[in-house]
């Protein structure tokens, strides 16, 4: 039945409940320590004012440049062991070129020179040290004086 405000009973009963009746979102504010909705709101407001928000989106950034830098460091390690494999594999070449000069070299010294060529070869490089020691205590200086002017005679002669 309407009354004079031109609301019927039940209106006034519904509007009578929503004010007592408390919401899921009163029991939060409740629980969190306010008296009603409306103060847990304008603390929250109040909170969002004082955040700072600058620090959120650095920390957000931060956190994304970590990520990339834990990928990039990982992109290094998987270089880094990608040049050892090729620096082993390098190495390994590198060995067996020098193994290879090795029997080329010790191959082409007995054909050369029959068996045992090391032994002749140092023997030969022995007699040459001793060649040479023995021709530089020959007074050379008093020859070359002496032959010169017979030198230069038979050059005249020729012209």
């Amino acid at each position: 039945m309407p009354g004079t405000d031109g609301r019927d009973d039940t209106d006034r009963r519904k509007d009578s409940l929503d004010e007592t009746t408390p919401t899921p979102a009163d029991e939060q504010a409740r629980a969190e320590g306010f008296a009603s909705e409306q103060a847990y709101e304008d603390y929250l407001d109040a909170v969002a004012e004082d955040a700072p928000i600058e620090e959120v989106i650095v920390d957000v950034e931060r956190a994304a440049s970590r990520e990339e830098l834990e990928r990039q460091i990982e992109d290094v390690r998987q270089e880094i062991n990608n040049l050892r494999a090729r620096l082993h594999v390098i190495r390994h070449r590198a060995g067996n070129v020098v193994e290879e000069n090795l029997r080329w070299a010790n191959a082409s010294a007995h054909a050369q020179l029959g068996d045992y060529p090391w032994l002749k070869l140092s023997s030969a490089m022995a007699a040459a040290f001793l060649v040479g020691r023995a021709l530089q205590r020959l007074p050379f200086g008093s020859l070359a004086t002496a032959m010169a002017p017979l030198i230069l005679a038979a050059r005249q002669r020729d012209r």
